[in-house]
């Protein structure tokens, strides 16, 4: 697969090891993490050695990202990302970031609306 705008940091993550190996073993997070949960980075304490998956996130996070995007920007599967936030969850390393979204507004809607249909 060819990607438009190659990223080494993200190439050196998480394509080698298979999704029980990064997990643990574990098939659910501690934390009831959805597709749209925003997730932003902390510091991470300084006693903590992350993996290489973990830091990627924490550093994917330093603006706020949605668990589905996390998955693509690692390639893994989502209850894979879902684990891992959960942990940096645990750890402190992220916390879940307040979203002010009263949803799309009827000018946007109208909009994709228009543009469907002029396909």
């Amino acid at each position: 697969m060819v990607r438009p705008h190659p990223d080494p940091a993200a190439e050196a993550v998480g394509s080698r090891l298979r999704p029980y190996t990064l997990t643990g073993g574990r098939t659910r997070p501690d934390y009831p993490l959805q597709l749209d949960t925003f997730l932003a980075a902390r510091p991470a304490p300084a006693d903590v050695e992350l993996g290489p998956e973990s830091e990627w996130i924490r550093l994917l996070c330093a603006t706020p990202r949605a668990v589905a995007e996390l998955a693509s920007r690692l390639e893994q599967p989502v209850q894979v990302v879902k684990i891992l936030a959960s942990d940096l969850l645990h750890l402190r390393a992220l916390v879940v970031a307040e979203q002010n979204d009263d949803g799309p507004t009827r000018e946007l809607l109208e909009t994709v609306l228009d543009r469907l249909r002029a396909l």
